[in-house]
Parts: C-alpha cells; structure tokens; sequence
C-alpha cells in the first residue's frame, strides 16, 4: 500500500515538473455581435481591470488570431487554410501565448497552447508591459516556410510577415471588442529576450506583440 502511495505522489510530482499544456474548446459559432458593431467598440487600451480570461474566451482569440479555418472557397488563391491571409500555401506566422503563468505556442491543428516557459516573461521581452492585462499575444515568422518568391527579396519578408500578422491582430481586436476586452499592439520588443523566453531557432523571428483585456 505504501508503495502504491508512493508511485502516485511520485506521478504527481514528475506532472508538475512537465509543461501544463492548454486544451482549447472549439471557436463559438457567434459572438452575438456584428462587424460594425465590433468595430464601433473596437478599444485601444492600456489600462486594464485585473482579471483573467477564460478558456472559451482564449479559444476564440487565439484562433481569430492564426487558426484553421479551410482553405479558400472562392479564390482558392491558397491552401493553408488559415483565419489570416498567407501568402502561397503554407501559413509562415506563428502565434504565442504569454500570461502569468507561462509562455505558450499556439498549435492551429491540435488547438492547444503548448507551454514553452513557465516563467512570467513579458516584463523581460518589453519595457511596455502592462502588468493588469490579461495576456500578450506575439507574433513571429519562421522563414523556413516563407514562400519561394520571398526567398529571393529577404528584405521584404520582414516587412510582409507584419503585414500577414497584422491580419491576426485585426481579427484579435475585433473578437476581443465582442467580449468587451480592450486590446493595444506595440512593435516595442526586444527581440534577444524575445528569442530566449519563447526558444526560438534562429530561422524564427519576432515581429509584434498585442496586450489584451478587460476595461471594465
């Protein structure tokens, strides 16, 4: 008996030391609000109401951020099948996750937030952070899958990889409008830092961070 006690406080304990991934639920079918509304309420913020978001809500970000939504059904201009438009048909942005509990990269196909870092990282990577949001959503491009074309113009990926995430961001700020969130993007990061909290390999790069939450 002892024993079995034993292996399961064991078991216990070996969890706690492995990273506290987040199962996401299925993005709502409706937020009961409409584009123009959501754009009327559409807030920029940097002061917030301490307050942590749910799972649901969290589930919907992410995925208005950089999820899977099928690819184009009209155009068919491409197949990756993500809530942005990419550029050829592999989607080159990824989607990160920080809070006070860690740091998290956001997987489209599994939708979970895979924990990355356990440690609160987001007054290490800015100099801006708000300590009240809720979480700080960061971009990066990983240009080992940036299109053939782009290959040959590198000073242009920088700059299209912000204008393919700036989609995610714009779909953020509305879905966030929708659950009364206030929501602001700063290009302020520091991106050696950035690298270090997140474990980016070197064909990683960060482009923006976005701060979320509540105003009221």
């Amino acid at each position: 008996m002892k024993r079995v006690l034993f292996l399961i406080l064991m078991t216990v304990a070996a969890a706690g030391m492995f990273a506290q991934d987040i199962a996401l639920s299925k993005p709502p079918s409706k937020l009961g609000i409409d584009v123009v509304d959501a754009i009327k309420t559409r807030a920029a913020a940097r002061e917030f109401v301490k307050k942590d978001v749910s799972v649901a809500d969290l589930s919907a970000i992410v995925w208005a951020g950089n999820g899977q939504k099928g690819p184009d059904a009209v155009s068919g201009a491409s197949k990756a099948g993500a809530t942005i438009p990419v550029s050829g048909d592999v989607n080159y942005v990824n989607l990160y996750v920080l809070n006070a509990k860690g740091v998290y990269r956001y997987d489209p196909a599994g939708n979970v937030l895979k924990q990355v870092n356990k440690k609160d990282a987001r007054g290490e990577i800015t100099q801006e952070n708000i300590p009240t949001a809720a979480l700080m959503v960061l971009f990066t491009v990983d240009n080992t899958k940036t299109p053939a074309f782009l290959k040959a113009m590198p000073a242009l990926v920088h700059d299209i990889a912000v204008g393919t995430a700036s989609y995610g961001a714009q779909n953020i700020g509305l879905v966030a409008a929708g659950m009364k969130l206030g929501s602001i993007v700063m290009f302020n990061i520091k991106p050696d830092a950035v690298a270090a909290a997140l474990k980016l390999t070197k064909d990683e790069a960060p482009l923006f961070i976005m701060q979320l939450g509540y105003t009221q």
